[in-house]
């Protein structure tokens, strides 16, 4: 999956765009949508700078477009609720952090009537809570009326409510470079799965050792028409100590597109950037918390000695060697009707790859010494 450079190994956490569903709010819940009036602090690529200015108005996010599409109900293909792909676009020429847990989306009638809110959503932020300043992307969100009991309404518009306030203290630099190769069938490139598969490069071009490359795709068809965010995720030096993504270090991988409903030909564009090494960080620590027992669904080893959900994948450490860990997820994955699809050695690490029909388990396993460290990441 990944490519080591000069002994650095990166991880690539890609998180799942899934569908949302939550029950409507009633209009009199919803949030006012504010936007803070603080004054804004203006960024450079990698410092903090001094306040531009205290006159300057903080302008609310921006619905660009989005495309809905059906989403298939195999228990009961008489519902019809759809998804919704909306792209965003942050207006303000300076970052901003968004109050995610105060987000709403609105859809709206002709009337002008709201007849559905949801304030669950899929997402991509920069380290999951700010956007660059002319920033642009994806949400998903459900129009769920069928599952949530609503009768079906005609809506013509999307509405956002968003609070968000100058992003402060934020640290980044644009001196990564991320570029895509021909999307390829991932059943033909034996990766396990049934789907298209995105080659990604990364390289770190900046004179600064990076804790991570944070990056997102966005879809478009041939006539430039917004059509989701096949990928997101992070690349990080992960279970390594006292290494981080160094000046000069590349990696490359292949992202599994998350874009299933829509069969006519894409065009993809990437985003990145880097998150520079705190200057007192001297190592990337490796997962010390309490193990769970699955994650997922899928079984973490009895034997674990810390572990961390990610969120998008599940890290832990085990003493025990690739063989073992690799014979416990043969059997453990066989009982769940998993099928070993692939194994690759790839110079310092093993990854493996498991799928039942659509649905995929790679499973990476990182070599330190007298222990492993283990990834576990699952795809649709």
């Amino acid at each position: 999956m990944n490519t080591i450079h000069r002994s650095v190994i990166w991880v690539l956490l890609a998180s799942l765009a899934l569908g949302a569903c939550a029950a409507p709010a009633s209009a009199e819940d919803q949030p006012t949508g504010e936007p803070a009036t603080d004054t804004p602090t203006a960024l450079d690529s990698t410092t903090p700078q001094p306040s531009a200015t205290p006159t300057v108005t903080v302008l609310d996010l921006e619905i660009v477009e989005w495309f809905e599409h059906a989403i298939p109900n195999l228990a009961d293909p008489s519902i019809t609720d759809t998804q919704i792909e909306i792209l965003v676009h942050n207006p303000n020429e300076f970052p901003v952090t968004v109050k995610t847990q105060d987000m709403e989306f609105r859809l709206v009638n002709a009337s002008e009537e709201v007849v559905y809110t949801n304030k669950a959503a899929h997402f991509s932020l920069w380290e999951g809570t700010w956007m660059l300043a002319g920033d642009s992307t994806g949400f998903q969100i459900c129009a769920c009326f069928e599952t949530s009991g609503m009768e079906k309404q005609d809506w013509e518009t999307v509405e956002l409510s968003m609070p968000i306030e100058p992003a402060r203290d934020v640290i980044y630099t644009l001196d990564v470079e991320a570029s895509l190769g021909e999307p390829l069938s991932l059943a033909e490139a034996h990766l396990g799965g049934s789907g298209i598969g995105i080659p990604i490069t990364m390289t770190n071009t900046s004179d600064q050792a990076l804790a991570s490359v944070p990056m997102r795709v966005i879809a478009r068809d041939l006539n430039g028409r917004y059509i989701g965010m096949p990928a997101f995720g992070n690349s990080v030096a992960s279970f390594t100590q006292n290494i981080l993504i160094q000046p000069g270090d590349s990696a490359q991988g292949i992202l599994a597109s998350e874009i299933n409903y829509y069969d006519g030909p894409l065009t993809y564009e990437v985003a990145a950037i880097g998150i520079p090494a705190s200057s007192t960080a001297d190592e990337v620590p490796l997962p010390s918390g309490e193990p769970a027992e699955t994650w997922e669904g899928i079984p973490i080893m009895p034997a674990a000695i810390g572990g961390a959900d990610e969120g998008s994948a599940y890290q832990f450490t085990v003493g025990a060697t690739i063989d073992e860990i690799t014979a416990f997820y043969e059997s453990e994955l066989a009982i769940l009707g998993y099928t070993l699809e692939n194994s690759e050695d790839q110079g310092g690490y093993t990854t493996l790859y498991f799928a039942q029909g659509t649905s995929t388990v790679l499973v990476m396993i990182v070599p330190l010494g007298v222990i492993s460290g283990v990834v576990l990441t699952m795809g649709e």
